[in-house]
């Protein structure tokens, strides 16, 4: 159900380790995956910028399967936005394992990734060619606001698409919501999507707070899949300091 805009749904904790370490170690992760690592380490030094050394968070990500995906799929693209994006969730995440939940036009099976199945795992679990639907984003959000109402750890979502959902409206709608929650919304476009930008840019005066940052962005044009480690890095983090802050005064976090 929606509540009003005006009041915290859930507050938790926030968590930080007092010495910045990641919530992975870095020598785990090097051991059996050195590329991994240095994607682990980025986010740190990233992190450390925005005065973030040591957060912790639950890392999701939210993956559009429709069928205009499927050149990304086939050309691995997704698999690598999967890496980067769970080589940043190492460095918050204390688990270490990232749901994925794939969505077309149902919400299909949430996958786990983490150290031991992160290499090939699109191809192996997630991607199912002759079932690519449309892109009911909405319903995929439903699944993190269920994640949300038990949480006892911010959540950063990030939502890796390339175009518009099926149904704007009620995407705007839960978005909304979501910012009663604990819930940073990050969405990571293949391509630009105006109307990613245009949730980026919602009036405060219709949520509770900022819950979206959109890359790129037209004040930061990033090729999510061609940048640099730290580049990606510094995407995910941007913005994450100021809605920790905005969370706190709202008392979504405390």
């Amino acid at each position: 159900m929606f509540g009003s805009k005006n009041d915290p749904a859930r507050t938790v904790d926030l968590v930080k380790d007092d010495g910045g370490q990641s919530a992975v170690d870095l020598n785990k992760i090097a051991q059996t995956s050195p590329d991994l690592a240095k994607k682990t380490q980025a986010a740190g030094i990233e992190l450390a910028k925005v005065g973030l050394s040591g957060i912790r968070a639950q890392v999701v990500l939210v993956l559009d399967h429709s069928g205009s995906m499927r050149a990304d799929y086939q050309s691995g693209d997704v698999q690598r936005l999967v890496e980067r994006f769970l080589g940043f969730g190492l460095q918050v995440d204390e688990d270490g394992v990232i749901p994925v939940i794939p969505f077309d036009a149902r919400v299909r099976p949430t996958v786990e990734v983490g150290l031991h199945n992160y290499r090939d795992v699109v191809d192996r679990e997630i991607w199912a060619p002759g079932d690519m639907g449309s892109t009911n984003m909405a319903a995929a959000f439903e699944v993190v606001r269920e994640l949300a109402k038990v949480t006892d750890l911010p959540i950063l979502c990030g939502v890796a698409t390339d175009g518009n959902p099926d149904n704007r409206a009620a995407t705007t709608k839960i978005v909304k919501d979501l910012a009663r929650y604990p819930v940073q919304i990050k969405f990571l476009a293949l391509r630009p999507v105006e109307y990613l930008s245009e949730l980026d840019d919602l009036d405060d005066s219709q949520r509770l707070l900022d819950n979206v940052d959109t890359k790129p962005a037209p004040d930061w044009p990033v090729d999510l899949l061609r940048c640099t480690d730290q580049e990606f890095a510094a995407a995910m983090a941007d913005e994450w300091d100021s809605w920790f802050a905005a969370a706190q005064k709202a008392g979504v976090l405390r």
